[in-house]
Formats: C-alpha cells, sequence, structure tokens
C-alpha cells in the first residue's frame, strides 16, 4: 500500500513539473493531482483505519463465542450439579425414612454412614454450584460488554465507511473545483497579460490607421467630387461663352460663313468640253 502510494506521489510530481504546473503564484500543493493524491491519501488511511476496526471486530467476535462456549459449559456443569444436589436429597431422604421406620432415633440416622455420604455429596454438589453460578455470570458479563463493543465498532465502521464514500465524493468535486479554479486563473493571467503587454496598444494603432485611412478615403472622394465639378462648370461656361460669342458676330454681320458659288452656265460647260476633247485628239 505505502509502495504505491508513494509511486503515486512521484507520478503526479512528474506530471506536474511536465505540464508546467509548478509556478511562483501557485505553489504544486494547489495542483489538481496533488490534491486529488491527497485525499487519496486520506481515503486510504480511512479505509486502513476501517478495516483495522473490522479485524478488531472479528477477534471480539471470536472471544464472544469463545465466551459463550464456556458459559453454555457452565450452565450445563450447573445443571448437572442441580441434579446431583437434588439426587443426594433424595437418596437421604429415603435413607432416613427407612431408617426411622426401622426404629432408628435422628441420632442414629444423622451419624449413618450413608446418610453422611449423601449429605457431603450434597454439600458439595452446592458449593460448586455456587461457584459455577459465579462464574456463568462472569462470563454473561463479558458476553454482554463484548456485544456492546461489537455493536459500538460496527457502528465505528459504518460511519467511516460513510465517511470513505463521502470523501471520495469530496475528492471528485475537490479536483474539479480546483481545476476549475487553475483554468480561472489561467485566464485572468492571460487577459491581465493582453491588458498589460503592447496588444491593447497595437490594437489601438491599427484602429487609428484604419480611422485614418476612411478619412483619407472621404477626403479624396470629396477632392475628386469638387475636381470633376469644377470641370463642368468650365466646360458649361465655355459652351455657354462659346454660344454668346457666335450669336454676337452673326449679330453685327462677322462670322458668316461663305456661300458656295453658283453652278457656270451651260454653254461655258460645252465649250470647256470641246477644249478638253481637242487636247486629247491625236496629231495628224
Amino acid at each position: 500500500m505505502l509502495g504505491r502510494s508513494i509511486g503515486r506521489f512521484f507520478r503526479a510530481v512528474i506530471r506536474v513539473i511536465s505540464l508546467g504546473f509548478i509556478k511562483m503564484a501557485e505553489p504544486i500543493e494547489r495542483s489538481p493531482e496533488m490534491v486529488g493524491l491527497q485525499y487519496e491519501e486520506i481515503i486510504v488511511k480511512k479505509a486502513k483505519a476501517a478495516k483495522q476496526v473490522k479485524d478488531a471486530i472479528g477477534g471480539l467476535m471470536a472471544q464472544q463465542e469463545t465466551a459463550k462456549q464456556k458459559l453454555q459449559t457452565v450452565t450445563r456443569e450447573i445443571e448437572e450439579l442441580e441434579d446431583e444436589k437434588a439426587g443426594a436429597q433424595a437418596l437421604a431422604e429415603k435413607r432416613a425414612g427407612g431408617m426411622r421406620a426401622a426404629g432408628k432415633t435422628d441420632e442414629d440416622i444423622m451419624t449413618d454412614t450413608e446418610v453422611m455420604q449423601y449429605q457431603a455429596a450434597f454439600t458439595d454438589a452446592s458449593s460448586t454450584i455456587a461457584e459455577k453460578q459465579h462464574r456463568a455470570a462472569d462470563l454473561e458479563g463479558q458476553v454482554k460488554q463484548m456485544q456492546a463493543t461489537i455493536d459500538d465498532y460496527i457502528l465505528q465502521v459504518q460511519t467511516m465507511a460513510r465517511e470513505v464514500e463521502k470523501l471520495r465524493s469530496e475528492r471528485h468535486e475537490a479536483v474539479a473545483d480546483m481545476a476549475a479554479s487553475q483554468r480561472f486563473d489561467e485566464i485572468n493571467e492571460a487577459l491581465a497579460g493582453i491588458s498589460t503587454s503592447g496588444v491593447e496598444n497595437e490594437l489601438a494603432n491599427l484602429r487609428r490607421r484604419r480611422q485614418e485611412a476612411k478619412g483619407k478615403a472621404k477626403a479624396s472622394a470629396r477632392v475628386a467630387g469638387v475636381d470633376m465639378s469644377v470641370q463642368r462648370q468650365k466646360l458649361r461656361a465655355a459652351a455657354r461663352q462659346s454660344v454668346h460669342s457666335t450669336e454676337f458676330l452673326q449679330g453685327i454681320g462677322l462670322g458668316q460663313k461663305e456661300k458656295p458659288s453658283a453652278e457656270p452656265p451651260a454653254a461655258a460647260k460645252e465649250a470647256a468640253k470641246a477644249s478638253d476633247q481637242e487636247d486629247h485628239l491625236p496629231e495628224g
């Protein structure tokens, strides 16, 4: 039992070390593994004590059984002595009656050898019965005392058994509570690490850059809209200026486009055609 407990202890220590549970703020005794091991050690001690009490109860029961057997023997011997006593008295009475019938006096009867033997047997049986009765009373008291002790021990064993079962249940709850507490501590440490580290500053910078980018995008869009509006205004102004200039020039007779000349007369066309044909005749 001790070897297994030591083995469980070292295995728990190795596991705690391998998982990195040894910290300045959290001693090894607070780890769920070590808490479970400590509960297990207490449970083993309780179970061992309960076993010792059970063994004691077994020993008492054996002694009680022996005392009961002795009491039965003494009781039987008392009954036999009572029979011997009654038989001696009966035989003495019978002998005395016969002697009286024969005319013997009481003195003769009392000094009769046979009557005296019966009297001795009666007296011896009576004294022995008294001793046996005292012994029987003592044995009966032992049996009762042992029974009371056995009953008390049985109650203790039952109480210890309930305590062991309660400790087993409490062990699981304690381990779960310590594990949960450990998780909460880790979460709080992680949250504290995030809040105290540069993560928050980095996040703030990211958010600031994002807002700056959004502001620049809005400004660019607004500037682009303004430029487009200015360009359109310029085009519209130029168009209006052109229309106004044309109307002004036309109003004063300037800026008119030249009209195409009229068609040449038909005779001129014919003469031009004849001249062209002459130019193309072969020489004679």
